[in-house]
């Protein structure tokens, strides 16, 4: 097991900490069976509660997105079937582990929407029916904007910082996009044009294209298991004096 990293500045709340641990980029559970058993994962320095914080969003964002998806492609292969036994109450360890799985379970159950409750909008990109069934046989579950909004920033510090060694301050904002097809071109072809791709295996994929003129200002096009993507940009903030 790697060391600790020491004392030092945690990657997202840029605060001094003088018992930092290791965060993955993106939880070892999202990793698909077909990942290569010596693949070395992206891990960063990260304080205690955001570290803590960030595991809890993980963990809830998971077993959603994880009931959404293809379980038996190679990109997603053994990740549902992980990722379920989070809120299998058969599983627990002791009793208050086995009710606190079966009310996992239990909300998520009852979130579903079923056939005519789902709406039309506001479906994720990319995540809509894509089994051709019928509409009263569909089944739909709300995905918070706020998981999906803080695991972009998350891993977007988290590249910047494996990458370039580099703390996105606060001079500078990240913020995710969930754009259609359509949408997604203009991101599409300057990743395609001034872009590098990194990847983890086939379930996790980054692409970024960095502006050279502060090699801070960038795009991010991330993928997760080759269903969900979320664009995402960092920009300079500018003030401008009061008139």
């Amino acid at each position: 097991m790697a060391r600790k990293p020491g004392a030092g500045i945690c990657v997202h709340c840029l605060k001094y900490d003088h018992q930092r641990n290791w965060d993955h980029v993106f939880p070892v559970s999202w990793y698909p069976d077909t990942t290569p058993p010596n693949l070395e994962k992206w891990k960063i320095p990260s304080c205690k509660p955001c570290n803590d914080n960030y595991g809890r969003i993980e963990k809830k964002f998971g077993q959603i997105l994880s009931l959404c998806i293809e379980p038996d492609k190679p990109e997603s292969k053994g990740v549902y079937n992980r990722l379920r036994r989070g809120f299998d109450p058969r599983l627990g360890k002791n009793d208050k582990d086995k009710k606190a799985r079966a009310q996992e379970r239990n909300q998520i159950i009852n979130d579903f929407m079923y056939g005519n409750q789902i709406p039309k909008d506001g479906i994720y990109p990319g995540l809509g029916e894509r089994w051709n069934r019928k509409e009263e046989d569909q089944i739909a579950l709300t995905l918070p904007k706020k998981f999906v909004d803080l695991l972009a920033v998350k891993i977007v510090r988290g590249i910047a910082y494996i990458e370039d060694g580099m703390l996105i301050n606060e001079n500078y904002v990240i913020e995710p996009y969930a754009v259609t097809e359509e949408g997604a071109a203009v991101f599409n072809d300057a990743l395609a044009r001034y872009g590098h791709s990194l990847s983890k295996g086939l379930g996790i994929k980054v692409e970024r294209a960095i502006a050279p003129e502060d090699g801070i200002s960038s795009i991010y096009k991330i993928t997760i298991w080759a269903e969900f993507i979320i664009y995402a940009s960092v920009s300079q903030i500018v003030t401008v004096r009061g008139i």
